[in-house]
């Protein structure tokens, strides 16, 4: 092959290789201007969606005002596990905040709309346990027990065992539906309620056994035997101090009624 050849044939690879790159270049400027508005609107939302279960409050308008960027994020065609799962919590806590107020018009709107998000997120991600124990929750809500409520509630226990941040959400929603349980599951609700306590959830426990664990305190408080004496002692002193102490917590009894006294439960063996 000629000089003048080879010299045609290196020039043409060249300028084949930079057209390529100039191709590439222009595809890396058209995403970036396309996808970081997407991007920084999701990161808002995930942010927004953090601050919401590590149990931040949140006015009622900055929450509104995600819902256009949630809608964009269900209608989009990608799955997108991380901006469903965040529109999902949000919408959660607007659900939430309206069943609060007693909206029912707005509250079975924002239901409907919660139900949606969730599934589309559980098939881009279907190993989330907080969004199983929600649409397990949800479904409650909507239609009352079934056997698809304890399915998914099944499933949150399968995958997520022992993540306290979901035990508190799971556990006052599997022991309000304690009798349709099966033995598995109830037994996993009860052993859910007594780590709540070793981990020191001494009034997020009381709160239960005030309310969905009040018809079962017996069952609840059988286990307790097994926990430490102070930890015993500290959710023993809650309820006395709320006025739930006609079932006592095992080993201890209720301080005397007597103001010269301290009020703190007194441990027997």
């Amino acid at each position: 092959m000629s000089t003048k050849l080879t010299s045609l044939v290196t020039a043409h690879y060249i300028l084949l290789a930079r057209s390529f790159f100039v191709i590439l270049g222009c595809i890396a400027v058209w995403w970036g201007i396309y996808g970081f508005p997407i991007f920084w609107q999701e990161s808002s939302t995930e942010r927004i969606a953090n601050q919401v279960v590590a149990g931040d409050p949140f006015n009622a308008g900055i929450l509104t005002r995600q819902l256009s960027i949630m809608n964009s994020i269900e209608r989009s065609t990608y799955c997108r596990p991380a901006a469903l799962r965040s529109a999902a919590i949000i919408q959660l806590r607007m659900v939430e905040a309206v069943g609060s107020a007693n909206d029912r018009e707005r509250s079975g709107g924002r239901l409907i709309s919660l139900g949606k998000v969730i599934r589309s997120s559980l098939l881009c991600s279907p190993a989330d346990p907080f969004l199983w124990v929600v649409l397990s929750w949800l479904e409650n809500t909507q239609h009352g027990i079934d056997h698809s409520d304890i399915r998914y509630l099944r499933m949150s226990y399968r995958l997520g065992p022992n993540e306290g941040w979901i035990a508190l959400k799971r556990n006052p929603i599997a022991l309000a539906n304690y009798s349709a349980l099966s033995p598995d599951l109830a037994e996993a609700g009860i052993s859910e309620f007594v780590s709540l306590i070793r981990s020191h959830f001494y009034s997020e426990a009381a709160d239960i056994v005030a309310g969905p664990g009040r018809p079962i305190r017996s069952l609840l408080f059988a286990p307790l035997k097994g926990i430490s004496d102070a930890d015993r002692q500290a959710f023993a002193k809650l309820l006395y101090e709320r006025g739930l102490d006609d079932i006592p917590v095992p080993g201890t009894v209720p301080p005397p009624q007597d103001p010269w006294h301290s009020n703190t439960p007194i441990m027997v063996k």
